[in-house]
């Protein structure tokens, strides 16, 4: 009985660990960073069957920058959308409203990331720049205060104020030159080779839980081993 019952504990902790390992590779982590000139809140929205980030909204004061941190576990396409939250200041708050889409590809047992932000105010995408640069969006608040003559309804300028909004998505060449963003999603979503650097966690974390998953099994050999010898001897006897 005590070694069935030793079987049954060594056999749930290689189930664990394998299952720890399985789950550790196949994670995949995306900050989006937020810029905001002059302070204010930031709030993201998440789109049905999206992963939930780590916070919905975030306040920055002017200079400061903070993510919104995302973990994926699964291939597919997500979408979110982020803005400002007017406060009780009477300036001009940027009315900009950016989607942001992330495409989750996997390869060889391996999950990689494309990302597209959309600015909604001006119909303008933007595509990935560089393998190293993170992925941002910049919102502009006017301390200019509010006058009667002033309206609230976004500005008909062709272009947005906002500048530099950059993504990871693709393993290039940093200084390379700027991908057409709808090749980015169609490549994407046909889980072509257009993808960012895989973002598995540490390798250090993944060989600790391939050592634990070899030491368990060895251990679950020599049981057995054991365990055959016992019953022979026994049947001999008999």
């Amino acid at each position: 009985m005590k070694r069935v019952f030793a079987f049954s504990v060594v056999l749930a902790l290689i189930f664990a660990v394998l299952g720890a390992h399985v789950s550790a590779a196949q994670t995949v982590p995306v900050d989006i960073w937020v810029d905001i000139k002059n302070g204010g809140t930031a709030v993201i929205i998440t789109e049905v069957n999206s992963p939930l980030p780590d916070r919905s909204s975030m306040t920055l004061d002017d200079g400061q920058s903070e993510a919104f941190h995302i973990d994926f576990s699964e291939k597919g396409t997500y979408s979110y959308t982020i803005r400002i939250e007017p406060d009780d200041r009477e300036i001009n708050f940027d009315d900009t409203v950016y989607r942001v889409k992330i495409f989750v590809t996997e390869e060889n047992g391996r999950l990689y990331t494309s990302i597209v932000i959309y600015n909604q105010k001006t119909g303008g995408k933007f595509s990935p720049q560089g393998y190293d640069e993170p992925c941002t969006v910049t919102f502009v608040n006017d301390l200019s205060p509010i006058t009667p003559d002033e309206t609230t309804a976004p500005t008909q300028s062709g272009e947005s104020e906002t500048t530099s909004e950059t993504v990871t998505a693709t393993e290039q060449d940093p200084g390379s030159a700027k991908n057409d963003p709808n090749d980015v999603e169609k490549n994407a979503s046909k889980g072509s080779d257009v993808k960012s650097r895989p973002q598995t966690g540490d390798d250090s974390r993944l060989d600790f839980f391939l050592l634990l998953a070899i030491i368990a099994s060895a251990g679950l050999f020599m049981l057995s081993v054991f365990y055959y010898r016992s019953v022979v001897k026994e049947t001999q006897k008999g």
